[in-house]
């Protein structure tokens, strides 16, 4: 009787020590609300935490500070996440290095960065041709130590025959770069030192065809705090020795008037040999408008730029190539999977557009490149299953790779290099990098040789899902061959569906560590994405943006049906433009989800356009100018759609706070009112980055110390005990 009562008294004081941590953890630093109230076009709606948006106010920045301390506290003593890193971890434990962002020249000279497998900063290394040794050139530690900044290298571009290479330098994941050009015949650094540049995200840098310079995106304005940030950009010419701050712009709002100072213009040579140079009026969207002049014109004061083709002729992004007099393109017009067709220069006019290659059945074409004078495309079927064609004088062939693939990414230096590189990918198969010469695939010594036999026992499944109007809808698969259909497996569904983007199958031994632990990994290719064509995006944005969420339930759903899961083992994750979807699956369907992850999180489109630069993201989502489209904001808003007394999930919203493309206070307004709002006695988080960007850590390190805790805080949520 009496070691009943004192198992019994163990009970009640357990029970009590889970309430008060309960309370603990729902005791979210305060912030108090003034309600804004909005009129868009005889829609009242109301913001309640409005003065969030203020990020020089001191009591926001103090909130926002004490909401991470507040997360800290909790999330930095997770059950499970220190042996989740560690396992991590043990995938790269060997000795072989990582190789990646591999450049090389048409005479066989090879520029790349290495790092060890234990996440140390990756150095940059060069081979003069395919047998020769690896030779170290720079260690970004090396540059501008007196800062104090621990820079890395974002992105890498030789000349054409790899007498320089140029190097762009981030550092804490913030906006903007610093370039470096590197003498091969010395191996030092020019003494130029070019700020205000984004290459790793606006196309890069091109060469001029003389490597005497080269052209790249300036961007005056950086500092999101400032009324011009990301205004008046242009492309940039710089002669190697010339004054780095003495800027000879050559295409910008200037050059005609249908560039506007919040356009991006970007200017690129796209073959050393090439007789005229492309400008780019880029988008966010995957069909641009362009203009064109001689490169000639590159060595006068003034460039005379004429127009191109425009956005209605839909020619896809930067995938086109000067073949001669021939233009030749991915084209989406009359075909919603696209061709690639070509039309005459000197015609001047699209309207003489022919067709190489017709639109495939079931298959998008994903890219083009030009390689030994020849066209090689690549194309996806539903996102998941990669195929790549030959094209040479009106006949293409489908290349029998070596092995199925899931992804296929291509690389040519020049349209008349002799060597095609193709990288294939998998869900479970790692990134292989192949030479394609002489109708060969040969496996590139640069390539991966690392192997991972944790993995060998994985299933890989592509099925289609119905969605809530009948449309099928794809959805990856990835489990361990031995779990059990009982639906108590925790189950990490990634998704996305935004501005016609697709999430190809990737090797990422991160998210396979939630399967090894006896998880179900999920990706539902939702509308919004590009897997089955232009259309699937247009039926996921604007006014049918609602199918995007709704393809994420009918998803959910399957799998709960179906046992593979069940509503309280069920974790949604995106980040990004991705969570517009995640969010709204959250809202309207709560009691689906258990775990919501949100990272670097869009959570109130509506607001989006009052964004430090908007750019030209409305084109996405909608404009508030805009009767319709700002209908629909509303009705796709998660924050907005956030109703009171409701049980939401358990959510950890991850915010940048300098972020440059989605302002902290969009996640920071959501998780405020969601902490309000929720009644399901669940932990909302606002874990705030002070030392990343939008893209997250530059490091291995960093990507598993932030999974790790994403995947300690998704199973404990879930209730999930690691084998």
């Amino acid at each position: 009787m009496k070691y009943v009562c004192l198992v019994l008294l163990g009970i009640i004081i357990l029970k009590c020590d889970r309430k008060e941590n309960i309370k603990a953890f729902l005791n979210y630093p305060h912030m108090v609300k003034y309600a804004v109230k909005d009129n868009y076009y005889s829609v009242t709606i109301e913001d309640e935490y409005r003065h969030l948006e203020n990020l020089h106010d001191s009591t926001v920045i103090n909130w926002f500070r004490d909401q991470d301390d507040h997360a800290e506290k909790f999330l930095g003593e997770l059950e499970n996440q220190v042996l989740i890193a560690g396992q991590i971890r043990s995938y790269y434990s060997n000795e072989h290095q990582l190789i990646s962002n591999v450049k090389s020249t048409k005479n066989g000279r090879s520029f790349f960065l290495k790092g060890s497998n234990k996440g140390d900063v990756e150095k940059l290394f060069y081979k003069e041709n395919i047998d020769s040794d690896d030779i170290e050139l720079f260690d970004p530690r090396t540059f501008q130590k007196d800062l104090n900044r621990e820079y890395t290298i974002n992105y890498i571009q030789p000349s054409w025959e790899g007498g320089y290479v140029l190097v762009s330098l981030g550092y804490d994941g913030l906006k903007g770069s610093s370039l470096v050009i590197i003498d091969m015949r010395t191996k030092k650094l020019l003494p130029e030192i070019i700020t205000n540049a984004a290459p790793d995200t606006y196309l890069g840098v091109s060469w001029l065809p003389d490597s005497s310079g080269f052209l790249y995106l300036y961007i005056p304005v950086l500092d999101s705090n400032e009324g011009n940030y990301m205004l008046n950009s242009s492309t940039v010419m710089h002669k190697l020795g010339d004054d780095p701050d003495k800027r000879h712009i050559v295409f910008s709002s200037r050059s005609d008037k249908g560039i506007t100072k919040e356009d991006i213009p970007i200017a690129k040579v796209l073959s050393n040999n090439d007789e005229y140079i492309i400008g780019y009026k880029a988008s966010v969207e995957n069909y641009w408008s362009a203009y064109y002049a001689n490169i000639s014109d590159l060595n006068k004061d003034e460039i005379i730029w004429k127009p191109f083709y425009s956005t209605e002729d839909k020619i896809y992004a930067d995938y086109g190539y000067f073949m001669g007099d021939e233009f030749v393109f991915v084209s989406g017009k009359d075909a919603d999977n696209r061709c690639v067709s070509s039309f005459n220069i000197k015609s001047k006019a699209t309207s003489t557009t022919k067709q190489l290659v017709p639109e495939k059945k079931d298959e998008v074409i994903t890219s083009l490149y030009a390689a030994n004078n020849k066209l090689y495309y690549t194309t996806s079927k539903f996102g998941v299953e990669a195929f790549l064609y030959e094209y040479k004088e009106g006949e293409e062939s489908k290349l029998k790779l070596p092995y199925t693939s899931g992804a296929i990414h291509l690389y040519s230096s020049s349209n008349e290099s002799p060597n095609l590189y193709i990288g294939i990918d998998g869900w479970t198969i790692d990134y292989k990098r192949f030479i394609f010469k002489d109708s060969q695939f040969k496996l590139d010594p640069l390539s991966s040789h690392q192997n991972y036999p944790e993995f060998d026992e994985l299933e890989v499944k592509e099925i289609q899902v119905l969605s809530h109007d009948g449309v099928q809808v794809p959805m990856s698969l990835i489990y361990r061959k031995d779990i059990k259909m009982n639906g108590l497996n925790p189950t990490f569904i990634y998704t996305y569906g935004a501005y016609g983007e697709t999430i190809a199958p990737y090797f990422s031994p991160i998210f396979l560590n939630w399967v090894q632990n006896g998880g179900v990994f999920a990706v539902p290719h939702i509308r919004g994405g590009g897997e089955k064509g232009d259309s699937w995006h247009k039926q996921g944005m604007k006014s049918t943006k609602s199918n995007s969420w709704r393809d994420i339930i009918a998803c959910t759903e399957y799998l709960i049906e179906n046992k593979f899961t069940s509503k309280g083992k069920t974790v949604l994750y995106s980040s990004s433009a991705g969570t517009v979807s995640t969010g709204m699956a959250i809202v309207e369907r709560p009691d689906l989800f258990k775990v919501f992850v949100a990272v670097v999180p869009m959570l109130n489109p509506l607001r989006s356009e009052a964004r430090t630069n908007n750019a030209s993201n409305y084109l996405e989502y909608g404009s508030v100018k805009d009767s319709l489209e700002c209908m629909a904001l509303i009705k796709m808003d998660p924050y907005v759609n956030l109703k009171p007394n409701v049980d939401y999930p358990a959510s950890l919203i991850i915010s940048s706070f300098y972020d440059a493309r989605i302002d902290p206070w969009i996640p920071g307004k959501f998780a405020a009112k969601l902490q309000a709002y929720s009644t399901s006695g669940l932990p909302v988080f606002l874990d705030v980055i002070y030392d990343a960007g939008h893209d997250g850590g530059d490091t291995m390190e960093e990507r598993i110390q932030e999974y790790s805790r994403v995947f300690a805080f998704a199973f404990w949520q879930t209730n999930h005990s690691l084998k």
